[in-house]
């Protein structure tokens, strides 16, 4: 049995257009869901279920993407990708990280402004959230960005 020296990945084949899609989604529900954890009473019911399912179709949306097209390109090796591919993936890893950046810092601020201009604490629960929040889009935006960037081919 021959061995390859390419290393294989098992991923799921995306399009731009679904790997857009699904970014989107992913993005959009998992910060909806933070937004909306906040804003939400505790005992509210069908929409505290409702609010719920977007974070678990977000984290699932997320993960599914992870292991896509490009979360597979944007944590490839460099010897598995070309100049452009790298140069894309190299702009998209520095994109995400100024974001990341200006989250964990307004996580930093706003929670201490919040304290001291209206004397309101932001409980743990609410900074467990938001960790969750920063790991899911940490862990997607590099790849999200990259599709973004992809064009789509047309036969």
């Amino acid at each position: 049995m021959a061995k390859n020296s390419r290393a294989s990945f098992v991923h799921v084949n995306l399009s731009p257009r679904m790997g857009r899609v699904v970014g989107s989604y992913a993005l959009l529900a998992m910060h909806g869901w933070f937004l909306a954890k906040l804003a939400l009473p505790s005992a509210s019911g069908a929409l505290e279920m409702l609010v719920g399912m977007a974070a678990l179709t977000g984290l699932i949306a997320s993960i599914t993407f992870f292991v896509g097209s490009y979360g597979v390109i944007a944590n490839a090796p460099d010897s598995m990708l070309d100049e452009r591919e790298q140069s894309v993936r190299y702009r998209a890893y520095f994109s995400a990280f100024q974001y990341i950046v200006v989250m964990t810092i307004a996580g930093g601020m706003i929670p201490e402004l919040l304290a001291k201009l209206f004397n309101f604490e932001l409980s743990v629960a609410v900074m467990k959230n938001f960790m969750l929040l920063m790991f899911a889009t940490a862990l997607i935006l590099p790849g999200f960005l990259i599709a973004w960037s992809d064009r789509d081919i047309v036969d």
